[in-house]
């Protein structure tokens, strides 16, 4: 790639995992904190009952892998009530 492309490659992945709006933020950390507890009590019954504390430990993190993969990344999904900045002072005296 020229040296502008490979800007804009970096630029354009940097935007596609890091922009997501505020409204999908909050979503996201109430599905990640419900998953988790629901799996963590869950597996904790079960360990209980199994007498294996391991149980538990790998399926909180299991799921803590898959809320990370699934929730993680700025998917299209999360990117549908984008906020409309206002400009800067500066690119308004252009």
């Amino acid at each position: 790639m020229a040296e502008g492309q490979s800007d804009t490659f970096w630029k354009s992945l940097y935007i596609y995992f890091n922009e997501m709006d505020f409204e999908s933020q909050l979503f996201v950390k109430r599905i990640y904190k419900i998953v988790i507890l629901t799996v963590a009590i869950i597996s904790f019954i079960i360990a209980f009952f199994l007498e294996r504390f391991s149980v538990c430990v790998y399926s909180t993190i299991g799921a803590s892998v898959l809320c990370i993969l699934v929730l993680a990344p700025a998917w299209p999904m999360w990117k549908k009530n984008q906020p409309n900045w206002q400009q800067a002072n500066w690119q308004k005296q252009k």
